[in-house]
């Protein structure tokens, strides 16, 4: 897989991360940021990299609200109304991020006590739905993830394939991704999946204090390698005091 840059994109320590402009993009009241978009290049040209993406995706938009409407059966997965406003406020996303229910499920709480792991899909033919456990996928299609988190902490998001592969998807830099207390938060940038076909295990970890992804990246090839280079096989990362959680897909060419 390759990342698309907005993960990956190197910056300096002082300027704002995706999230923090993504909330200025959406509207939200955040005095300190736009003080330092407006008198920082580097941030104000990512701003309006963000909105252009923003106005770019309007018709997508425009057409999850339509498919919205037409859905009834709740026993399907279904997007979430409660969601639209939220995706209007993420528009600047490669493709915008409903929120599913799964079958047999109620929506994860704040007060959940675990950590998880949604995925969406882009297929490469335009269709957006959930990825399911063992859900399949094709190179060229696009994901991004959900991240629904019982505490404020630090998280990595990494892809574990059957070519004995470790990939990182979410992460600042080298340290671990910083999360808040909450669900389905959109994690940022997405991946387009290339043509390494078999079983993929997508692993998020999250723990409270900030830690290297090197060590994240080491417990995942430890990992594979007991269960040779079977992503199917892999068992828990077990970095000691993290909460974890995991998703198999299976890609195709």
């Amino acid at each position: 897989m390759r990342a698309i840059d907005f993960s990956r994109q190197q910056r300096d320590e002082a300027c704002l991360s995706d999230l923090a402009l993504d909330r200025l993009v959406a509207g939200e009241p955040a005095d300190a940021a736009a003080t330092h978009a407006a008198g920082c290049a580097r941030c104000a040209e990512r701003l309006a990299e963000l909105r252009r993406a923003k106005e770019a995706d309007a018709p997508l938009l425009d057409q999850i609200m339509r498919r919205q409407a037409s859905v009834v059966p709740l026993r399907r997965r279904v997007w979430l109304s409660a969601m639209l406003p939220l995706v209007a406020a993420a528009a600047v996303f490669l493709f915008l991020l409903p929120r599913f229910l799964h079958p047999g499920m109620s929506e994860r709480e704040k007060g959940s006590s675990t950590l998880a792991l949604d995925v969406v899909v882009k297929h490469s033919d335009g269709k957006v739905e959930a990825l399911g456990p063992h859900g399949r996928v094709r190179a060229g299609d696009a994901i991004r993830f959900l991240v629904s988190a019982p505490r404020a902490g630090h998280l990595v998001i990494l892809g574990l394939d059957a070519a004995g592969q470790v990939s990182v998807y979410v992460a600042d830099g080298d340290d671990a991704h910083r999360v808040e207390r909450g669900a389905k938060q959109a994690m940022p940038g997405s991946i387009v999946l290339d043509a390494t076909p078999g079983a993929e295990r997508l692993v998020a970890l999250e723990c409270e204090a900030r830690f290297p992804v090197a060590e994240a990246v080491d417990a995942g090839r430890r990992s594979l390698e007991s269960a040779a280079n079977d992503p199917r096989r892999v068992g828990t990362l077990g970095l000691p005091g993290c909460l974890e959680t995991s998703l198999t897909m299976d890609k195709s060419q």
